[in-house]
């Protein structure tokens, strides 16, 4: 009799072990296989150099490429800039825009059209994040060089001081494969990866003044003196006008330079935010419908709905 009842339980066990194979494979073509399909369509689609892309629900990363490979920041750099300043000086802190910081500005640079007059240092973030301002990001980077050096006599060296402090900066806040020769990123130099972009924006996000900046078509920015100047945001996904546009875009910031098209996005699906670091797409439009296949496996996705 004991036997035989030992051999039962051996079945038994066998059984068991049976139906979890069973269950593992039925599993892996539900849950496993999708996903997996889901990487073939992007790895035939998505053509741009670095991407990374998490879920802010949990901070999984679900799809990446070359995520620590450095690539041209371009006005990527701002995100930068602004986590640093914000950090030196409170965002009402009024700044005076001085002539020697403006005339710095590049030709070709994008310009948010800063005049020599009064603005708080918000007004400044939003004039750098939303068109891009690269007069802007040079008066902030003068006004926070002069906060960390209040001796230095010039805007060539208060910005130089500011962006020393914001190297040794990075490196402090484990942005490890990020350096930055100039406030406005236009630079050739300058290099950064999507993984500290992914960082920086998510230390950003925390604020509530950059959520609102970077998620509207055009922003009013109110002056100290009370006057208001409007920009116009760079990012297509934002403009009801645009062929881009997608309603659950909550921005973030483009970037571009030479043949180097970047674009970072927040999105809104399943209840749930994305983050999108796309680095180095071929043209304007194809940044945006690189970033689209994304947001069409992140729509498709079962994996991602849980």
């Amino acid at each position: 009799m004991k036997k035989k009842r030992r051999k039962r339980r051996k079945r038994i066990g066998c059984l068991g072990i049976s139906f979890l194979f069973l269950f593992a494979i039925i599993f892996a073509g539900v849950c496993i296989l999708p996903w997996v399909k889901n990487l073939k369509k992007i790895s035939i689609s998505y053509d741009a150099k670095a991407l990374l892309l998490t879920n802010r629900s949990n901070g999984e990363v679900f799809l990446s490429k070359r995520e620590e490979e450095p690539e041209l920041p371009a006005s990527l750099a701002k995100l930068f800039v602004v986590e640093y300043a914000a950090e030196i000086a409170a965002p009402d802190a009024i700044v005076s825009a001085n002539w020697e910081a403006i005339s710095m500005t590049k030709q070709g640079s994008s310009v948010a059209w800063i005049q020599e007059r009064e603005y708080f240092l918000h007004n400044l973030f939003a004039a750098m994040l939303v068109p891009s301002g690269n007069d802007a990001a040079y008066v902030v980077a003068d006004y926070c060089g002069g906060i960390l050096s209040p001796q230095s006599g010039t805007t060539q060296e208060r910005i130089q001081v500011f962006m020393n402090c914001l190297n040794t900066h990075l490196q402090e806040k484990g942005y490890k494969d990020t350096v930055l020769y100039d406030p406005s990123g236009f630079d050739q130099e300058a290099a950064t990866t999507a993984s500290d972009l992914a960082a920086v924006t998510e230390r950003l996000l925390e604020y509530k003044w950059f959520r609102d900046m970077v998620s509207q078509n055009v922003y009013t920015a109110t002056l100290p003196d009370g006057s208001t100047v409007n920009w116009q945001n760079t990012n297509d996904f934002l403009n009801p006008s645009s062929e881009y546009y997608n309603e659950n875009v909550l921005g973030i910031k483009t970037g571009s330079m030479s043949d180097n098209y970047s674009l970072i996005v927040l999105y809104q699906q399943h209840g749930k935010e994305f983050l999108i670091c796309s680095l180095g797409s071929k043209s304007d439009a194809s940044r945006y419908e690189d970033v689209i296949h994304i947001l069409k496996t992140i729509d498709e996705s079962n994996y991602l709905s849980r």
